[in-house]
């Protein structure tokens, strides 16, 4: 297999994956859609630095001396299981809040560093990640590629993961978009708040 072909399966295949459903996906698409697009694409920012940290350590072969062990590998899912549960508490809480006093305010926006820090810890507490891209790396590359290779294919899952939330981003932060949130936003909420919490015991207890 060519070097381009090779970084275009590395795409490919990168794009199916991170398009799947999931914790991102979520809290992505709850920063666009509640009425900032500068807070999304800080989420944005904070995924992309964490998938550049897990592909990194991955190709560097320390992706699997974190899955020997055990108990790293149960702390880094256990903190992405709160951090994940906090994030649900935080939509389903406004619910409840909104039903109880008749309000139909606005969700509170996170601030820049907030926001980096959501789309940061999101992932890079999920140590899941970094499974998937030593079967990634490990299936498509061949371990006896040079250094430039495995370079290039951390910046091909970066400039994959860019391109996607952005266009996640402009999309949920689109007006009609948002008009159709306001309309439903509590029902949406109670749905986003259950799913973090389900996919937050999916992480928890997945092995």
């Amino acid at each position: 297999m060519s070097t381009l072909a090779l970084f275009a399966t590395i795409a490919v295949i990168h794009l199916l994956a991170v398009a799947s459903p999931g914790p991102t996906l979520m809290v992505v698409m709850s920063q666009s859609v509640a009425g900032s697009r500068r807070s999304g694409f800080l989420v944005v920012a904070g995924v992309v630095l964490a998938t550049l940290v897990w592909s990194s350590v991955t190709a560097a072969g320390l992706g699997g001396v974190i899955a020997r062990f055990g108990w790293l590998y149960f702390g880094l899912k256990l903190v992405g299981a709160v951090y994940l549960s906090w994030l649900a508490w935080g939509l389903l809480k406004g619910v409840v809040q909104r039903k109880a006093v008749g309000l139909d305010a606005s969700r509170p926006v996170l601030s820049g560093p907030r926001a980096l820090r959501a789309g940061f810890l999101t992932t890079i507490s999920n140590p899941k990640v970094a499974a998937y891209y030593a079967s990634l790396f490990g299936v498509v590359i061949p371990a006896s590629a040079p250094t430039a290779v495995f370079a290039g294919a951390i910046l091909t899952a970066v400039l994959v993961s860019v391109a996607w939330w952005s266009a996640v981003v402009l999309l949920f932060a689109l007006p009609a978009v948002q008009r159709a949130y306001a309309r439903a936003r509590r029902w949406m909420d109670a749905v986003m708040g259950a799913l973090l919490l389900a996919l937050a015991g999916r992480l928890l207890f997945s092995r």
